[in-house]
């Protein structure tokens, strides 16, 4: 069996179209949780949300552009997140200085805009010595960051808000980009210029013969490897067992498929979790050997 490695292919269009949904998503999600923020905002959790909200439209976007270069779709995944709570950070700076002129306005009767502008800028560099965005971020981390839990608050000062926020752009930066760099990584098929299409079990093995099962699989021993796994329904009800998947491209049925070992066990919680042992090619031939053979096998238990 063969290990798939990504060809390393990122067409110019498939590019532009994810370079562009990182900027579009980024400002999109950042402008909208920045409203939202106005009124509720949960540390760590909003973070959460933004970046896998990024990284999903990003993995879209590696998935319609036919992006098979991992370091690409990582980069401009970073690129998303960077983009997403840049967006956050400025919404919150126009809220804040919606909210300065409101009380400006009620408190000095002043109209002209501008003026109002100025008199926010005035304060901030007074405070920070910069004004605009920067001198807000400042201004922002200066006041320090409020948490509430139930009835006790805790305030983060200046160093531990920035630490925060560093925090907040990891978890943001990390999702919009592993799951774009997973998307990239997945199995392409080049003769069918498609991605493979979805899992399909053909048979499970009892948990004591995983290791042998993988060996066979690995020395390209599919017959012995078929000789391990049943397709009877049954074995789903077993546990632990391993389950075999195939994967093939509708555009290219006669060329390699992808075969997927998963050790699949009852957690704590008496749950079904399913953790992959082995993934890799196989060619057209080798399974059609390794499918009939599970077929046969099953029948003839049958029979008996």
């Amino acid at each position: 069996m063969k290990t798939y490695q990504p060809s390393n292919i990122a067409p110019s269009r498939g590019v532009a179209i994810l370079a562009v949904s990182s900027l579009v998503s980024g400002v999109a999600i950042g402008s909208a949780t920045a409203f939202i923020s106005k009124f509720i905002y949960f540390i760590v959790l909003f973070p959460l949300g933004m970046g896998f909200g990024t990284g999903a439209l990003l993995g879209f976007a590696v998935k319609k552009g036919k992006i098979r270069n991992p370091l690409i779709a990582l980069g401009l995944g970073v690129l998303g997140g960077v983009v997403t709570y840049g967006s956050l950070m400025y919404g919150q700076y126009i809220n804040f200085q919606q909210e300065a002129e409101r009380i400006i306005q009620n408190e000095y009767s002043l109209t002209d805009k501008k003026q109002i502008a100025d008199q926010v800028n005035a304060v901030i560099q007074q405070e920070t010595g910069d004004s605009g965005f920067v001198g807000f971020l400042k201004f922002s981390a200066k006041q320090g960051t409020g948490i509430s839990r139930g009835s006790s608050k805790l305030k983060l000062d200046e160093t531990f808000t920035y630490l925060l926020w560093l925090i907040e752009l990891g978890i943001v930066g990390f999702l919009a980009a592993s799951i774009p760099f997973g998307a990239a990584s997945e199995p392409f098929n080049e003769d069918g210029n498609d991605w493979y299409g979805e899992k399909q079990r053909i048979g499970s093995a009892k948990e004591e013969s995983k290791d042998e099962l993988i060996q066979l699989l690995n020395v390209d021993d599919i017959a012995g490897a078929a000789a391990l796994l049943s397709s009877q329904a049954e074995t789903l009800f077993e546990m632990p067992r391993i389950d075999v998947y195939v994967r093939t491209c509708a555009s290219a049925v006669n060329s390699d498929s992808v075969i997927t070992v998963n050790y699949v066990s009852l957690n704590d919680k008496k749950q079904e979790e399913s953790k992959q042992l082995l993934e890799g090619l196989i060619s057209e031939s080798q399974r059609s050997q390794l499918v009939p053979q599970i077929s046969s096998q099953d029948n003839e238990s049958i029979d008996s």
